[in-house]
């Protein structure tokens, strides 16, 4: 379960982009201060390690329950947007404790215009920070897509934030080495679930 916890690190990210895409394609958010209101959302998830590829002498991670709060802090810059925040696992010894991450999103060009507005994709370069019993913080790079279904079918709804995310994270420093010694270096984790505004919710 240490690898899982390791690995849980990065899966943190992303689901702001509904209101990220909407934001940067607001005229207003070119003038003004560089940095914008933040917006404060709610993220539970489910996260899996193993899926992808695996170590040498590992299984399939099972999927566990995943919660996190994140912040993002749209900019006046089109090409990235901040963010920061917090998720820790099932109430279990044996899982992941509190893990604090930061980055950026840098969003695919032309993707949700393409898509109408429906998806929305990015990579994302991220800190992570692991507490007791991890290695102190990491460099994750992140695919992230999102589905803005609340954008495009509850525009009148305290819910039009609403995303459905699917994240892969691909450790990169101090990756973790197998039993024979080795590093698989595109070992990912998935994520998946729900990300919803939580403040502000807009007018």
């Amino acid at each position: 379960m240490k690898r899982i916890a390791q690995l849980a690190a990065g899966a943190l990210l992303l689901a702001g982009a509904a209101n990220v895409a909407a934001a940067q394609d607001d005229p207003t958010v070119s003038s003004g201060p560089f940095l914008k209101p933040p917006v404060f959302l709610l993220m539970p998830g489910v996260l899996q390690a193993n899926v992808i590829s695996k170590p040498e002498g590992t299984e399939t991670g099972d999927a566990m329950f995943n919660a996190r709060f994140m912040t993002v802090i749209p900019t006046s810059s089109p090409y990235f947007t901040l963010l920061g925040g917090a998720q820790w696992g099932a109430a279990s010894e044996d899982d992941h404790g509190p893990i604090i991450f930061y980055g950026a999103i840098i969003p695919i060009p032309g993707i949700t215009e393409a898509t109408q507005g429906w998806l929305t994709l990015s990579i994302d370069p991220l800190g992570v920070t692991t507490g007791a019993g991890g290695e102190g913080t990491n460099f994750f790079l992140e695919g992230a897509a999102v589905l803005n279904i609340g954008a495009k079918m509850m525009t009148n709804s305290p819910f039009k934030g609403l995303g459905l995310y699917f994240l892969l994270d691909q450790q990169i420093t101090r990756i973790p080495e197998d039993a024979n010694g080795d590093k698989d270096r595109f070992n990912p984790v998935m994520l998946y679930g729900l990300a919803l505004p939580i403040a502000p919710w807009g007018p």
